[in-house]
């Protein structure tokens, strides 16, 4: 703790030597300069209390031109599609689909519209809308369209 003491006989401040001052207030703002940086330390992301988790699987269907009830043709998975979560015009966050067309965005509390782009290919794209709450984990499936018929 730095205390400035300008009682007795010392001279105040305004007299001292300009040398003196100058010290007093680079103590004084390396005092201080800790308190700023904790005040600043979150750098405007949220806190891991205020978030929540979307979490979800990329898929592409058709997989199959013709499909028959005998012969069940499943939608297939897509690795390594763009994942983008938005806010209005503004990008929360962005993830690729991992190999097994998984992925996993933590995002603020709030309303997103998660959207998947299938990389290569025709390049179709699906969307979900998504309330995102803190500690909560939201799970969407996107299914592309594959370009088959």
């Amino acid at each position: 703790m730095v205390v400035i003491c300008t009682a007795g006989n010392r001279r105040p401040l305004a007299r001292r030597p300009t040398a003196v001052r100058t010290v007093l207030r680079l103590v004084v703002v390396a005092a201080l300069l800790p308190v700023g940086v904790v005040g600043c330390a979150s750098g405007g992301q949220p806190s891991a209390g205020s978030t929540g988790t979307v979490s979800g699987v990329v898929l592409s269907a058709p997989s199959c031109p013709v499909e028959r009830v005998a012969s069940p043709c499943p939608p297939r998975i897509v690795a390594g599609a763009d994942v983008v979560a938005t806010r209005g015009d503004t990008t929360a966050g962005h993830v690729r689909s991992g190999a097994d067309g998984r992925f996993r965005l933590q995002l603020p509390a709030g309303d997103y519209t998660v959207t998947a782009r299938q990389v290569g290919g025709i390049g179709s794209s699906a969307s979900a809308t998504v309330a995102v709450s803190a500690g909560s984990v939201v799970t969407v499936t996107l299914t592309v369209d594959s370009g088959i018929r």
